[in-house]
């Protein structure tokens, strides 16, 4: 399954940074994500399928895609846009 990452998102991983940080900041989305140290400043670039591995939490996430981006990528949770997700108090909808 892909991470949901952000741009801003601050990430705990499983091993400590050489400087003593556990915590990195991305700043970059795309086939591979762009971390910062947020102990030292160190940025490196790693693979999906490494981060994956290697993330332990999430500790703060970022500022949210525009709405309509996130509905373009993610698919609708709420296709009517009413806040119910999708659910429906009428007897006809079926289901």
């Amino acid at each position: 399954m892909v991470m949901d990452l952000r741009m801003g998102d601050v990430l705990r991983l499983r091993r400590k940074h050489p400087c003593g940080g556990f915590e990195w900041q991305v700043v970059r989305v795309g086939a591979d994500v762009g971390l910062v140290c947020r102990t030292c400043g160190r940025r490196v670039l790693l693979d999906r399928p490494t981060l994956h591995r290697r993330v332990q939490a999430v500790v703060e996430r970022g500022a949210p895609l525009d709405p309509a981006i996130e509905r373009a990528l993610f698919g609708a949770d709420d296709p009517e846009g009413d806040g119910t997700g999708g659910t429906s108090d009428d007897p006809r909808a079926g289901g």
